[in-house]
This record gives structure tokens, C-alpha cells and sequence, in this order.
């Protein structure tokens, strides 16, 4: 994923770490502008409400995310999904896309 970065509402930035674009690039898995735009809002959820370290959930992947860094640490594709077993996170968001 080229541009790593998605700006919110409130024009702060969303990042991807280099773990998570790698995870993207070899999964084959790409987040439209308006998924970036929801991730943004997702986030500024999370952290009103709060969270430090989030799962958000859309249709076909979830991103482990550090809310307090605004950076997305990790994806996970529809497929590996059942399989995995998150820990030390305090909270997650469904985003209908």
C-alpha cells in the first residue's frame, strides 16, 4: 500500500507500520478511501471512548491498532481470522463498510 497514511475529521493522521503494509501487500489486500476515511472515524471512537489497543473489524479483514499512536500495527485477512487468538487488546470496533 503506497500511501500510508488517511487523515480524519479532525486531520490527524492514521499510520500504517511497516509490519501492516507488508501484511497488506503479501495478502494481496488494499483499503479504499472510504475504508481509510471509516478507519480514521473508527479510531477517534476508540479513543473517545477510551481505548489504547483496538481490534477494528471490517467485512473482509481486521486491523490491530494502537489507538494512542494512531497507527495500525497489523491485518488480518477474512481467511486467517479463524484461526488466530487476539490478545491484550481492551477493545474492538465493527465497521460496516
Amino acid at each position: 500500500m503506497e500511501n500510508t497514511e488517511s487523515k480524519s475529521g479532525a486531520d490527524v493522521a492514521i499510520k500504517f507500520s511497516k509490519h501492516a503494509n507488508q501484511r497488506l501487500q503479501k495478502r494481496g489486500l488494499e483499503l479504499s478511501a472510504e475504508s481509510l476515511a471509516q478507519l480514521a472515524t473508527a479510531v477517534n471512537s476508540l479513543a473517545c471512548k477510551g481505548g489504547r489497543s483496538s481490534l477494528v473489524m471490517f467485512d473482509q479483514l481486521a486491523l490491530l491498532v494502537s489507538v494512542t499512536k494512531r497507527t495500525v500495527i497489523t491485518v488480518i485477512g477474512r481467511e486467517q481470522l479463524q484461526e488466530n487468538v487476539f490478545t491484550n487488546i481492551d477493545s474492538v470496533i465493527f465497521v460496516s463498510v
